[in-house]
């Protein structure tokens, strides 16, 4: 009898505990889903802390790395914010990395034009980044109205703008970088907002009064101005996404394009300003790299892109849309950035960086793809 009765549960009751078992796998899926980017961080962080001891006898783990990674961080993760608002909505932006590029020239040329006729480091400075930024606008409203109302794939869309904007950067600039930028400009871009300088106390945004350039070694920087923009700017973003309608309408529009259109939510509306907000993201990153190399370049951010793509997927984005978060891709830029950094502290060919993003990209992908079909 106990053996039949182990054999046949009560009615409903195999019914019932499958469904919550399933949902149960389910939940915990979706929690390695998430936890996986970082736990993955965490061992990267572990393994070149003990490779750079053991090769070079580097400490990994120190103040000039973080704020290295950091800095490596910066220009990924602002492209990536970008990319993750298109991708939300079902797209793909090739173009952001040439909008880089375009804002990047447009910016130094300003700058360098009202520095050359004595214009005060206030006004060449807020003027050319207004410049750099503005400018990304108008590419960034074609690709939404290609993609939004002239229907094309936002793939071939962006691709093409993206090499016409990089062919009107090339036109400005003549093909070379956009040099004979104020001085000041520099010290802003690789400046930090606050110094500690034992024993003679604090400083923020700029050098003590009395201190030389023999004293910067004593000194210890804390986080860079490039990093707190882009801190500012991502935190923007996470709200945008997180807690407005215009964010919960691309997660809508991404999940699914017809029901969106039924419900009533201004599609073509939203999809333009998606675009529109990643090629301004762009350009601030363009703003950012002409402060931090006092220079423009029509291909700065020629890269960037599929970097950028590689840490939205990392952080758990669906390329088939309706899915992704800002924190997701926090963390994927800070993987893609600890690699690069790390490679370079243990004196690897920078040529293996692509290779070691490659890798992580496909196991991101695999990741995710098992989940799915787990999850089913």
């Amino acid at each position: 009898m106990s053996i039949e009765s182990n054999e046949n549960p009560p009615a409903g009751e195999g019914a019932i505990a499958t469904p919550r078992r399933r949902r149960n796998q389910i939940e915990n899926l979706g929690l390695i889903r998430k936890v996986w980017p970082w736990a993955f961080f965490a061992l990267l962080v572990v393994s070149f802390t003990i490779a750079s001891k053991q090769m070079n006898n580097v400490d990994f783990i120190s103040n000039r790395s973080v704020q290295g990674i950091l800095e490596y961080t910066t220009q990924i993760l602002l492209i990536a914010l970008a990319e993750t608002f298109v991708i939300i909505t079902a797209g793909i932006d090739l173009s952001v990395g040439w909008i880089l590029g375009l804002s990047s020239v447009i910016a130094a040329q300003v700058m360098a034009t009202l520095f050359a006729s004595g214009a005060s480091p206030l006004v060449t400075v807020g003027a050319g980044a207004l410049a750099g930024v503005s400018v990304a606008v108008v590419p960034g409203f074609v690709n939404g109205l290609l993609v939004a109302r002239v229907k094309i794939p936002s793939f071939i869309a962006t691709l093409g703008m993206g090499i016409l904007v990089e062919g009107i950067a090339l036109l400005i600039s003549g093909g070379y970088s956009v040099a004979k930028l104020p001085p000041y400009l520099g010290a802003l871009g690789n400046g930090y907002v606050l110094r500690i300088w034992p024993g003679h106390g604090v400083a923020f945004f700029t050098l003590p009064a009395s201190a030389t350039g023999a004293d910067l070694q004593d000194m210890i920087p804390l986080m860079p101005n490039v990093v707190l923009v882009t801190l500012i700017v991502t935190i923007v973003c996470w709200f945008v996404l997180a807690k407005t309608q215009f964010g919960q309408h691309m997660y809508a529009i991404g999940g699914n394009f017809e029901a969106s259109m039924r419900a009533g939510i201004p599609v073509i509306r939203t999809l333009i300003k998606v675009y529109i907000v990643a090629a301004v993201l762009a350009g601030i990153g363009g703003v950012l790299w002409a402060a931090r190399f006092t220079s423009g370049a029509y291909n700065a951010g020629e890269y960037t892109p599929m970097m950028a793509i590689a840490a939205v997927v990392i952080g758990g984005a669906s390329l088939f849309g309706g899915e992704g978060t800002v924190i997701g891709t926090l963390v994927g830029s800070l993987i893609i950035a600890t690699i690069q950094y790390g490679l370079v502290v243990l004196g690897v060919s920078p040529f293996y960086q692509y290779v070691a993003v490659g890798l992580v990209l496909i196991l991101a992908v695999v990741v995710d793809q098992f989940g799915r079909n787990l999850g089913k």
